[in-house]
């Protein structure tokens, strides 16, 4: 038989408060140092340029088929299409090719072209035949936040770089 009341069921407001304060001090800690999610599709879409150049110029050279990469600088348009042997463009077989590689919200600031200099308006193709990029390119991302991603294509050796932040020469 129990006396005066029996064992002790719950918590105390003061423990409930120091587990509080605990979880509070680990959050202030956590929580700034976690990437924004702008800078995180800026991220994922250059890296996800970048693998799609490679992979153009791996499938160009496999099956002789060239590809271009439309942008228009100022906005998220981004298309890959394939190129017949007649000049047409058709939209590619490989699904893998169908999509953007450019996450909504991040934006095609400008494109670099040694020839034609920096373009911030209007269609720029890139392409992409069976010896790879035919001309150095350098494009810019952006994300609503204002950062920046590089992506650099090399002509020769199949070559495609990518750097946070806003690069216009070779590191």
């Amino acid at each position: 038989m129990v006396r005066g009341g029996g064992s002790r069921k719950g918590f105390t407001l003061i423990e409930i408060m120091v587990v509080v304060v605990i979880i509070s001090m680990v959050l202030m800690i956590v929580i700034p140092k976690l990437p924004s999610s702008d800078q995180n599709n800026l991220k994922n879409s250059g890296r996800t340029l970048a693998s799609t150049l490679r992979y153009l110029q791996e499938r160009a050279a496999a099956s002789g088929t060239g590809y271009s990469l439309t942008m228009l600088p100022g906005t998220e348009q981004m298309k890959i299409s394939e190129v017949r042997g007649d000049g047409s463009r058709l939209e590619p077989k490989d699904p893998l090719l169908q999509k953007s590689p450019i996450i909504g919200g991040i934006v095609v600031a400008d494109v670099r072209i040694p020839r034609l200099g920096k373009i911030t308006e209007g269609e720029v193709r890139v392409d992409v035949g069976v010896g790879g990029i035919r001309e150095f390119v350098t494009i810019h991302l952006q994300g609503s936040s204002g950062q920046f991603w590089t992506v650099m294509a090399y002509p020769s050796g199949r070559k495609i770089q990518q750097f946070p932040g806003y690069l216009e020469d070779v590191p």
